[in-house]
């Protein structure tokens, strides 16, 4: 007999009329028995009591700023913030004019009772502008890493951290293990007359010339190119080419230092700094302690230090470590499954918002 049915035989046993046995249990002994053991439907009355959440759209036309229009209709304005910074970070229309279109899909999180717990969060936001051109973000969480916002091509919205220091960007040495280029250059070099590119002067030069080629590779054949790590990376750029800081943060070196040359370094929010080498100048407020903003002048690319010629090296600090600088101020790109997850995702969400049109039309 199980316990639910024993105790219930209990209490009817104790609680039944002397004159009636076969009376059911009473409704006192069926109370005390779920208040005992809980009643059978206990898992579903406490399911109801938890809160649930509720998805939402607006949809409407500018008139003054996109903050104010989409809270005009009903969008949470704090749900709308991490929305507003990947739009504005997105490719297309910057800043909405008054007349274009919008769309907005949040989804809120109620109580039992019916009221907003926490702040909302949107899912989708689109921005059309007059002319037809479309911007829109979707809210994906890849296998790896976290949930953010993508574009329908699958890029992500919003603007890495840390960006690359140059309007434009030609890597001539990236991140990694190579070999030290100056003592290649040093140790394998043309000897004299070799590096004119014509004859040797006579047969006893070149016999000397030969003979000096013969030490020269025994005394390196046993040994390996020299390796290091490079730190960062080197991007070719003229002499003089201005050069920007990655993000917001504070000027904690500007001085010659070594192989650097001419050197900046700015530290960031989270653990992450930024180095700049090789400058052939500061720009003129740049010195420690001072705050800085990201995009704003730091110096001008040059060839001090140890350096094979004009360029600037950039180098990225997470954690008291060197980390790869393309990768760190990469955009974000889904692919493989992540991009078809993502494909899906999108298009199961228009057909929504389609099926939605026809309803409420």
């Amino acid at each position: 007999m199980s316990l639910h049915a024993a105790l219930a035989a209990f209490l009817w046993l104790g609680t039944g009329s002397p004159g009636n046995a076969q009376t059911a249990p009473t409704a006192e002994a069926t109370i005390a028995e779920e208040q005992l053991l809980g009643a059978a439907d206990e898992e579903d009355r406490a399911q109801a009591l938890l809160p649930f959440t509720r998805a939402h759209s607006a949809s409407g036309t500018v008139a003054g700023s996109l903050a104010e229009s989409t809270a005009a209709v009903g969008v949470p304005p704090a749900a709308m913030l991490e929305a507003l910074r990947a739009l504005d970070g997105a490719p297309g229309p910057r800043q909405p004019q008054d007349g274009n279109a919008f769309f907005v899909r949040w989804e809120q999180t109620y109580s039992i009772e019916d009221r907003p717990i926490g702040v909302g969060r949107v899912l989708w936001a689109e921005l059309r502008t007059a002319d037809g051109s479309t911007v829109a973000i979707h809210r994906f969480r890849p296998r790896e890493g976290g949930e953010q916002f993508f574009r329908t091509s699958g890029e992500a919205a919003t603007p890495p951290a840390i960006a690359l220091p140059l309007d434009e960007v030609n890597v001539t040495s990236r991140f990694g293990r190579r070999s030290d280029p100056l003592a290649r250059f040093s140790a394998f070099g043309p000897v004299a007359g070799e590096a004119m590119g014509g004859p040797l002067p006579n047969p006893r030069a070149a016999r000397q010339a030969a003979a000096a080629a013969r030490r020269k590779n025994r005394f390196f054949s046993g040994f390996a190119p020299r390796i290091l790590m490079h730190e960062g990376v080197d991007l070719a750029v003229p002499r003089g080419t201005p050069v920007y800081a990655a993000s917001e943060g504070v000027v904690v070196g500007a001085r010659p230092n070594g192989g650097y040359g001419n050197w900046v370094r700015v530290d960031h929010a989270d653990g992450v700094a930024t180095a700049y080498g090789h400058l052939s100048r500061f720009a003129p407020r740049i010195k420690p302690g001072v705050r800085v903003a990201r995009g704003e002048l730091l110096g001008f690319s040059g060839n001090t230090g140890r350096s094979t010629g004009p360029h600037l090296h950039f180098e990225v600090i997470a954690d008291g470590q060197p980390v790869d600088p393309l990768t760190h101020a990469g955009m974000a790109q889904l692919a493989g499954t992540d991009l078809e997850r993502f494909a899906k995702q999108v298009a199961a969400e228009e057909r929504e918002r389609e099926s939605e049109s026809v309803t409420t039309d």
